[in-house]
């Protein structure tokens, strides 16, 4: 788990906005996900009630308050696997499974790093979702953009393997500045990125899967940057 109080970068602004005025990225989310009237959204983490805790493996099931009746997390990842910026629940129920980028360096994340043994699960877990979103490409998820594959292969477990309804949501925070070396990135600029990394895994934006159950959002650091967080 990752604790503690961020100043720099989609860490911080995740964390500002969620515990300050999560009326913003509410309303980002209840537009793009097509939220009923009325259908509210409770953040589980990252809260400042909390430590700002972000969780992984079991605890980020524990925290969602769910248990997976037919595909249990440890058959399919093992451990160390994804730890999430942000997790919630709408009102009607639906598990959201939130990433937060605020910058290009953030998004293009680094190859797996793990053993021979766990490598060899986390590749027949990618394989799976591969073959369910009917992936034809040869492109090895292990590696470039693995960040975005196995957060795609978490989201198949919950929803396809065990009925959960739930989605991905990423957040993609606009004109950051706050990390040393990183440009500040535009909406289009984020929107060239995604493109990029879909087009590179070999998955279809259009397809009904990726549009019902994975969701962009972006948010302008201009709407939060005049709210002290020290």
């Amino acid at each position: 788990m990752n604790c503690g109080r961020k100043l720099r970068g989609s860490q911080r602004w995740l964390q500002l906005v969620v515990n300050r005025h999560p009326e913003i990225i509410d309303g980002a989310i209840s537009s793009a996900l097509n939220l009923a009237g009325g259908d509210s959204i409770q953040w589980l983490s990252p809260l400042e009630s909390d430590n700002f805790t972000e969780y992984r493996d079991q605890a980020f099931l524990t925290r969602l308050g769910i248990d997976l009746p037919r595909r249990r997390l440890s058959d399919f990842w093992p451990q160390k696997g994804p730890l999430w910026d942000g997790l919630a629940r709408t009102g009607s129920g639906r598990c959201l499974l939130v990433e937060a980028k605020g910058n290009i360096a953030e998004f293009d994340s680094t190859p797996s790093g793990a053993s021979e043994s766990s490598l060899r699960r986390i590749m027949a877990a990618l394989e799976e979702t591969r073959t369910f979103l009917r992936v034809h490409s040869d492109t090895d998820w292990s590696k470039c953009f693995y960040q975005y594959a196995n957060r795609l292969a978490h989201l198949y477990l919950l929803k396809e393997l065990n009925g959960f309804d739930a989605a991905l949501v990423y957040v993609y925070f606009v004109g950051d500045n706050t990390v040393s070396g990183q440009s500040p990135v535009t909406r289009d600029g984020w929107e060239a990125a995604t493109g990029i990394a879909v087009h590179h895994l070999g998955i279809s934006r259009n397809s009904p899967w990726m549009r019902s159950n994975v969701f962009d959002i972006f948010i302008n650091v201009d709407e939060l940057s005049g709210i002290p967080w020290q």
